[in-house]
C-alpha cells in the first residue's frame, strides 16, 4: 500500500460523513431537484438512534411519498424488496392514512423504508394533513418510528408549500 493512500485511509478517521442535508433551526431540512421538494424531518427509533424521515412532493402531479433512513433499516435486509409493506403516517392533529404502496430498499448503496400515497386524493389528504400537524409518528408492518418532531404547527405544509412556490 503506498504512503499515500495510508495516510487519506489514517485521514478519513477522524472525518465525519453527512448522509442527506441538516437540519435548521426548526428541525427541518428542504431540498429541491429534478421537480420534486424534499422536507426532511428527524427523530428517534427503538434503540434510540436518530433517524431521518423524507417527505417528497413530486410538483408536477402532487405524487406524496415517505423516505425513512437510519441505523434501524438493517433489521429488513432479509425482506423481499418486491413486496408491498404500506405505511401508515399518524399526525398528532389525529388524522393519518395508509400509503397505496411501500416496503423496503435494502442491499444497495442506500438502503431505506419507503411509502408512497399516489398522485390524487390519497396524496392531497396527507399533504393538508401536515397543515395542522408539529409532529408524525410512522408505522410500518407492526413496527412504530417517530415521533418525528418540527418548530411551529404546520411548518412541514409552509415548507412544501414555499418550495412549490418557488419552484413552480
Amino acid at each position: 500500500m503506498s504512503i499515500v493512500l495510508a495516510a487519506s485511509l489514517l485521514a478519513l478517521q477522524g472525518a465525519k460523513l453527512v448522509d442527506g442535508p441538516q437540519a435548521d433551526a426548526s428541525g427541518l431540512a428542504a431540498e429541491y431537484g429534478s421537480g420534486v421538494c424534499r422536507i426532511s424531518v428527524f427523530g428517534k427509533d427503538n434503540d434510540g438512534e436518530r433517524i431521518r424521515a423524507e417527505v417528497s412532493n413530486r410538483l408536477r402531479d402532487g405524487n406524496l411519498a415517505l423516505r425513512m433512513t437510519g441505523p434501524f433499516v438493517n433489521k429488513f435486509r432479509s425482506e423481499d424488496n418486491e413486496a408491498n409493506h404500506p405505511m401508515t403516517v399518524k399526525f398528532d392533529s389525529g388524522t393519518s392514512g395508509p400509503s397505496r404502496s411501500g416496503g423496503y430498499n435494502t442491499g444497495g448503496f442506500r438502503e431505506y423504508v419507503w411509502g408512497g400515497w399516489g398522485a390524487g386524493e390519497a396524496s392531497d389528504k396527507m399533504y393538508n394533513g401536515f397543515a395542522g400537524a408539529s409532529s408524525f409518528t410512522v408505522e410500518i408492518d407492526g413496527n412504530s418510528y417517530g415521533p418525528f418532531t418540527w418548530q411551529g404547527k404546520g411548518a412541514v405544509y409552509n415548507a412544501m408549500e414555499k418550495c412549490a412556490d418557488d419552484n413552480s
